[in-house]
């Protein structure tokens, strides 16, 4: 019987723990990624502070914004599991995942840019932006490596 997911055992315990170190980063762009959208989603008024002028003029809604930001997240948290829990890696999922989250974080730099308010989003947005190439790099190589592989 050929199963793509494998069953729990310690065969699946190794797996994550091989690929959760190198793909850390992944995990911790899309949590923030997730975060950032349900932050969005409550009930105080965040796009009413000047900082967030950018984002009005882009969004509009800051519960659509959040709604889409959650969501893309939560898929992308979801593409990591599956990934991981897989004996043979699918690291192309990673590739866009990656991708999206450097279009998120440059777009969130340039809502922030927008404002015309310096604050430290300036320290922070544009770094995870290059973390995401880092991400893209990393699994476009994994790619190559799986194709490669007998």
């Amino acid at each position: 019987m050929n199963h793509t997911l494998m069953p729990p055992g310690p065969g699946l315990w190794i797996r994550i723990q091989h690929r959760f170190g190198p793909r850390m980063t992944e995990w911790a762009l899309a949590l923030i990624t997730a975060l950032w959208g349900a932050v969005l989603l409550l009930p105080e008024h965040v796009f009413d502070q000047p900082a967030w002028a950018g984002f009005r003029l882009i969004f509009g809604s800051e519960n659509a914004l959040g709604a889409v930001m959650l969501v893309l997240g939560v898929s992308r948290i979801a593409g990591l599991i599956v990934n991981g829990a897989r004996k043979q890696v699918t690291p192309w999922i990673r590739v866009f995942s990656a991708g999206g989250g450097f279009l998120i974080f440059v777009g969130i730099s340039a809502g922030y840019s927008l404002s015309g308010i310096i604050s430290t989003w300036l320290a922070i947005y544009p770094v995870f932006a290059l973390l995401e190439l880092l991400n893209i790099y990393r699994a476009a190589h994994d790619a190559g490596e799986s194709n490669a592989a007998p």
